[in-house]
């Protein structure tokens, strides 16, 4: 897969268009890190996870809504990341989802746990979100060969639409615009369905740049197809 030149001029003149290949190529990005990271969740829990096809999006605030259940209760962490490229990354577990991991990691009965309450349970899951978010992040940097170092985790256990607001104020006030690009990777529990969440990248756009020619010269050297 190559991109051409005038398909390569749509993306300088204007950053929150792109392209087919840009599109694809973020989308197996996001799909061979999304695979590092559930891998490591499945060998946490000892389940089996898959992974839905990634969704790449350039999303207006006022459109936020209608891509993302912002209504559900969602216990997740949030980094910034910084090195080959800037933006931020959030592990999010739906309500059920979340206790039920919790559960699993302090051997509970399956059903126990009601509320995120304690410390332990907070650390719980944080350590958790932090280990997928690692692997994400490890799985990026090392097929696009930069560092990618991402801050200590925050946890939260709120409505979701409050904990992407965050990540969506923090990336339109330093780049000064309504949209941002969003890099959506679902997954879930094969049997039960038990256990599913959200990995989602915000990249700045200026960074965003510096992947997509990284992508490209990956797709020359036959790496991307």
């Amino acid at each position: 897969m190559k991109m051409e030149e005038g398909e390569r001029q749509v993306f300088w003149d204007s950053v929150l268009e792109l392209n087919d290949f840009q599109k694809d190529a973020l989308n197996e990005l996001g799909s061979i890190a999304s695979c590092h990271a559930v891998t490591s969740l499945a060998e946490m829990t000892g389940v089996t996870i898959n992974i839905e096809v990634p969704t790449v999006e350039v999303v207006s605030i006022e459109n936020t809504e209608k891509l993302i259940r912002v209504e559900k209760i969602v216990a997740g962490i949030f980094v910034q990341l910084s090195g080959g490229f800037s933006g931020y990354l959030q592990v999010l577990f739906p309500e059920k989802s979340a206790f039920r991991l919790v559960d699993m990691l302090l051997g509970r009965m399956p059903g126990e746990t009601k509320n995120i309450e304690t410390e332990m349970e907070a650390s719980a899951l944080m350590e958790t979100g932090n280990i997928l978010a690692s692997s994400f992040c490890s799985a990026i940097a090392d097929f696009l060969q930069f560092a990618l170092m991402p801050t200590p985790p925050s946890f939260a256990f709120d409505m979701m639409g409050a904990m992407v607001e965050s990540a969506i104020v923090a990336v339109v006030q330093t780049q000064e615009s309504e949209h941002f690009i969003l890099l959506r990777c679902d997954f879930q529990e094969e049997e039960r369905n038990a256990i599913y969440g959200y990995i989602l990248l915000f990249p700045q756009q200026d960074s965003l740049k510096e992947i997509l020619s990284s992508l490209e010269a990956a797709a020359a050297g036959g790496e991307i197809k």
